[in-house]
């Protein structure tokens, strides 16, 4: 006991106080104290002796420990769980820690007993609850509230569980056991608990800490129950119930039992007349929230059908929520943000339909007040700075109410929705005055690099923002036009002021508001215009459709195309169409912006506005220009004649567009993010059939072959100068005139030339490491992964007698460069682009051709980078990043082997076909990719270093790369030279211990699939055979001795059986060896009773087909939870 406590006086005190050597010692003394054998009256004797609480806490943890260890060897179970109780009872004075460390020991025996057939043992345990919480004394509810809290978490799921020493499986079944017998019980004891502490938190008694503690504690309880993950009536194989258990957040799912609690009486109510008791105290207001919260994700067989969901819901706004909406907006922000939470998961999980069947004037006040704390919220923005999160996260929950009922207006008839006063209003706090509200303060605050740009941050208020604006686009579309106008007006007045004045400061303050407006205008008028999302075809939206054709008999056609292309007649306006009117503002945007550039004005210019303007012509050019007619069932005539395929105005659009980005590369190179927009918007613009075909009949696309033919993008940022190039080819591939020949030689040209001119000059090889040659090789190696990105089946013939040559001239350009990280970099992404974007296309021979250049590179990386040593602080991570590298490039090579494409058929022109050739029985036999996969790892393993391996990403992508390999071909594997196989297999062996739990399962895949080949194969006494072996001993001390985690478990139950299959007798050895080496006699007994149990000590060896490996892992998991743990102990 002393020298306990004097450990614990160490470990406790202030570092200056205690030396690194005696802390060390006190902790070895605990670790020791921990594996402690059958400690149960030397725990008793502490806990009754000590006045140390660490002391105590330490007890109590071996106290657990061993309950689960030895719970076979239990004898009086009751006289050990009485003693706990009363303990637990008369220690008022316990520290909290001690007392929960205790209270989950009691929740695990009575786990374990229900488990071993105690039926009556929680009905036991909850009757004793109850009498604690009933006797009005603090410290005995806090003990029973306690003793509640564990036992829900004992029973919640096995991903949060003690490890009780049971089977996952046993978990699942004790915990469906608990909620359809005992669970509904303990809620409803809640019930009764919170109704009692609300009554006198109502009169008056919340001040009291006793009131407030026991309201808290039973309140948690509520909310654990409302978030139990309950389980599915259907059976689930087991990976998908362990990720339905997994989830953080479950939704509430009760089973049709729970009806008479959640459908006959008013829940909702009940915890919202809770919450108007306590709102005022935090500690009480947020799981009271909670609670509402998971009420309103209320779901499953608990409802019988709709009218039982719409019954649910009318109780949820008439017992309560109604008024909570209406007096929220007077409340802490952090209620708020609750209320909004309840908001947004009540639209989701009862949407319109359900909706629908509650009394109008109940939907009507809802709708209002749902508007009304939208614009309350909205209002705020801005002025409540420390909790601008707070109120952000408010908004997008309160909004996200908005779009089920905006997605399905037909089912109110168009006469319920309002929200009509949200969009002006979000429109008009983010203007200037006079028109807006926004503060001037918030245009000059200085934005963080680390910050998210607003077009993600705000993206999904926006799209919610766009879509209440499109439900009343008759006024928010001039509203928003309007704005643009003017806006775009005022630039320019104050630019061409500029030219011939300087600026004031005031209007510097000026110009800074008005580009906010048009940053804001623009975001808003995008997600206004059109809804883009990923993998789904990009479609103009339907009420704009509608919009247009409503407008349509009083716009003259004319009128707007004129407007369109800039000849306009003052006052025209009005009879134009307001979506072509409003897209004419964004042009007239991009004009003033360009002839600010031309003219030297980007000082005054707001790269963030330049970045927000080509964010939304990349967006609108996908939903409006040149569109697939067949995809809508009724068009525009305006926009089909402004917009459309084969029209002039089409056209004309589409070279602007080019002009515009253009222009930007061009003349804004030094804002990186901006030109890499700029390049992506280009890609995406010409990145469609029609659109890329229209293009080469664009004045702007020649020009920008042009440019780019002269060198004059060399001082774009490497990844816009990438999507350039990718863009250009692109447009060709799409190109089907007569012209396309000519358009390819202007193109790849001068790309050929300008890299032979520069690596064929005489003095080429002396002034290699000047700054001007490296930055054009590094131009030329940044083309030419665009160029090659751009590669499809359509364009390879083309772009393949370009490519191959120049792979090959860059392989010896990775020596010469040794010492740049840059260049190599660059060059091995030349590789990466080539092998992912071609490999899959390419005949036997060009295949050969391509994997002779990777080899020949990776060799010549090698040379220069084994055993390398460097002082540049950078040098590790610049050749983990090149390593990294080559490891996706092995790992995109090894595709070839199961992706491979027929022959391309290629239309060169109208009328002309091109389709390649078969292979033909003579060619050159095809290389397997496996084979240049593990050749070139051989060439890299002598690189790779442990310090090395200790970049998680490049751990695991060797690692993956190993057993990929294994998988497909194990055979492979087997046949490695031998000291290649052997550095395959110390790293095998390295990474089962040495990474994290992913990479030792990976590595633990690789024996299951090797051992496997080796068996089924009979290849007993070869190498692979021999190397196997000593992991044997390795696989079973990890599952006997180290703690894993169930997946890792059941990945190392399969390698232990496969490699048991490979060496039966040797296990057999391992198992007698293990039993003799316990000092105990019941330990070593107990051992050779589990390993009998695992159905192995008979003399025919088992085989790895699937009956056996099934039979193996339920034994195995039994085996592990009943032996783990014990072979630890003194």
């Amino acid at each position: 006991m002393h020298e306990l406590e004097t450990s614990a006086q160490i470990l406790l005190a202030p570092p200056q106080l205690v030396t690194k050597e005696q802390r060390h010692d006190a902790e070895r003394v605990f670790l020791n104290f921990q594996n402690t054998r059958s400690p149960f009256d030397l725990c008793k004797s502490i806990l009754e002796t000590s006045r140390v609480p660490y002391v105590q806490f330490q007890a109590a943890s071996l106290l657990k420990q061993a309950v689960i260890r030895e719970w076979n060897q239990l004898q009086d179970l009751s006289t050990l769980r009485d003693y706990l109780l009363q303990y637990l009872t008369q220690r008022p004075d316990a520290e909290n820690y001690v007392r929960e460390e205790l209270v989950l020991v009691v929740a695990i025996m009575v786990k374990r007993s229900s488990v071993d057939g105690d039926t009556q043992i929680i009905d036991t345990l909850l009757s004793s609850v109850s009498q604690l919480i009933a006797s009005g004394a603090t410290h005995l509810q806090t003990v029973g509230c306690s003793l509640l809290n564990a036992l829900l978490t004992e029973f919640s799921s096995s991903t949060r569980a003690t490890d009780v020493g049971l089977r996952w499986e046993v978990h699942l079944s004790a915990k469906k056991s608990f909620e359809t017998t005992h669970l509904k019980k303990i809620f409803q004891f809640c019930l009764q608990g919170l109704s009692e502490a609300q009554q006198l938190a109502s009169g008056g008694a919340l001040a009291s800490p006793p009131v407030r503690t026991l309201l808290r504690k039973l309140l948690l309880l509520a909310e654990q129950v409302l978030s139990w993950n309950f389980q599915f009536a259907m059976l689930l194989p087991r990976k998908l119930v362990g990720l339905f258990e997994s989830q953080q957040c479950p939704t509430l799912r009760p089973g049709a039992e729970w009806k008479d609690i959640f459908v006959d009486q008013n829940i909702p109510q009940f915890f919202l007349k809770v919450y108007e008791a306590v709102w005022q105290v935090p500690e009480l207001a947020h799981p009271t929230l909670q609670c509402l919260q998971q009420l309103a994700t209320l779901n499953g067989a608990v409802m019988g059908g709709k009218e039982d969901r719409a019954t649910y819901l009318g109780r949820f706004l008439e017992g309560g929520l109604l008024d909570l909406m209406a007096a929220i907006t007077g409340r802490p922000l952090s209620a708020q943000l609750g209320v909004a939470q309840v908001l947004g998961r009540l639209a989701l999980f009862f949407p319109p339909p359900v909706l629908s069947r509650l009394p109008e004037p109940l939907v009507l006040t809802f709708l209002e007040r749902l508007e009304g704390l939208c614009c309350h919220l909205v209002e705020l923005m801005g002025n409540v700075p420390e909790e601008e999160e707070m109120l952000q996260e408010a908004l997008e929950h309160s909004l996200d109410a908005w779009v089920p009922l905006l997605q399905d207006t037909q089912i109110f008839d168009g006469k319920l929705v309002q929200g009509s006063r949200i969009f002006p209003l979000f429109l008009r706090r983010h203007m200037a005055p006079p028109d807006g509200t926004r503060s001037i303060a918030e245009d000059n605050q200085e934005i963080a690099e680390e910050e998210e740009d607003d077009r993600v941050r705000y993206k999904d208020q926006l799209a919610v923002i766009g879509l209440l604006g499109r439900h009343r686009l008759e006024t928010n579309l001039p509203l928003l036009t309007s704005i643009m106008e003017d806006r775009v007006g005022r630039l320019q007045c104050m630019l061409q002021q500029a030219q011939q004045q300087a600026l004031t400061p005031v209007d510097g303050l000026a110009l800074n508001a008005l580009n906010e407006d048009l940053h804001w205008a623009l975001m808003i008028t995008g997600h206004t215009l059109a809804t883009v999302s990923d993998g789904e075809t990009t479609l103009i939206p339907s009420e704009v459709m509608q919009y247009s054709l409503k407008c349509a008999p009083q716009v003259d056609k004319d009128a707007t195309l004129r407007l369109l292309s800039g000849q306009g007649v003052p006052g025209s306006e009005q009879v134009t169409d307001p979506i072509v009117r409003l897209t004419v503002a964004v042009f007239r945007l991009c004009e003033v912006e360009r002839g600010a550039l031309e003219a030297n004005l980007s000082h005054l210019l707001s790269p963030e506005v330049a970045t927000s303007l080509v964010w939304f012509l990349r967006r609108w050019a996908a939903t409006y220009l040149l569109p697939n007619e067949t995809y809508y069932t009724e068009l525009s005539p305006v926009l089909v004649a402004a917009f459309g395929r084969d029209t002039e105005a089409g056209t004309w659009v589409l070279n602007f567009l080019l002009g515009k980005l253009k222009s930007n590369l061009e003349l804004w190179a030094a804002e990186p993010d901006l030109v890499l927009s700029s390049s992506l918007a280009l890609v995406s613009l010409l990145n469609n059939v029609e659109r890329g075909h229209q293009a080469a009949s664009c004045p702007n696309l020649a020009e920008l072959v042009r440019l780019q033919a002269e060198g004059r993008f060399g001082a774009l940022a490497p990844a816009a100068k990438r999507a350039l190039l990718k863009a250009l080819v692109i447009a060709g591939t799409a190109n089907r005139s007569q012209e396309a020949s000519h358009y390819w030689d202007r193109l790849l040209g001068p790309l050929r030339d300008r890299f032979q001119a520069l690596v064929q000059a005489p003095c080429f090889r002396t002034e290699y490491a000047t700054p001007q040659v490296r930055t054009q090789v590094l131009d030329l190696l940044e083309s030419l992964t665009g160029l090659v990105e751009g590669v499809t089946a359509q364009n390879l013939s083309t772009l393949l007698p370009l490519v191959l040559p120049l792979l090959r001239e860059l392989v010896p350009l990775v020596g010469l460069y040794h010492n740049y990280s840059p260049v190599v970099s660059a060059s091995l992404q030349v590789f990466r682009a080539a092998v992912r974007r071609m490999l899959c296309f390419l005949s036997s021979e060009d295949s050969n051709q391509l994997y002779e250049c990777c080899l020949n590179m990776m060799k010549e990386y090698a040379k220069h980078n084994t055993g390398k040593v460097t002082v540049e602080a950078s040098a590790e991570e610049n050749q983990y990043q090149d390593i990294l590298d080559l490891m996706e490039l092995l790992m995109d090579l090894l595709s070839k082997d199961f992706v491979q494409f027929s022959p391309p058929t290629i239309v060169l022109g109208p009328g002309q076909v091109l389709v390649m050739p078969p292979p033909e029985a003579t060619e050159e036999p095809q290389t397997c990719a496996s084979d240049v996969a593990l050749y070139g790892l051989n060439i890299l393993m002598p690189i790779m270093s442990i310090e090395l391996l200790k970049f998680p990403s490049l751990c695991l992508q060797y690692y993956k790369l190993v057993t990929l390999i294994g998988e497909i071909y194990p055979s492979k594997i087997c046949q490695l030279p031998d000291n290649l196989f052997q550095n395959l297999m110390s790293s095998i062996q390295l990474g089962l211990t040495q990474f994290t739990p992913e990479v030792s399962s990976i590595c633990l895949d690789f024996l299951s699939v090797l051992g496997t080949h080796v068996h089924k194969s009979q290849l007993f006494g070869s190498q692979a055979h021999r190397a196997l072996e000593p992991f044997l001993k390795v696989v079973l001390e990890m599952v006997l001795l180290q703690p894993l985690d169930a997946e890792l478990t059941q990945t190392a139950g399969n390698a232990l059986f496969t490699l048991i299959c490979c060496f039966h007798e040797q296990f057999q050895e391992l198992g007698r060896v293990l039993v003799a080496s316990q000092a105990d006699t019941a330990t070593g007994e107990r051992l050779a009773r589990a390993l009998q149990a695992l159905g192995l000590n008979s003399g025919t060896p088992p085989v790895p087909d699937r009956a056996q490996r099934m039979r193996f892992r339920e034994n195995f998991e039994t085996f592990v939870t009943d032996v783990r743990g014990f072979l630890c102990v003194k």
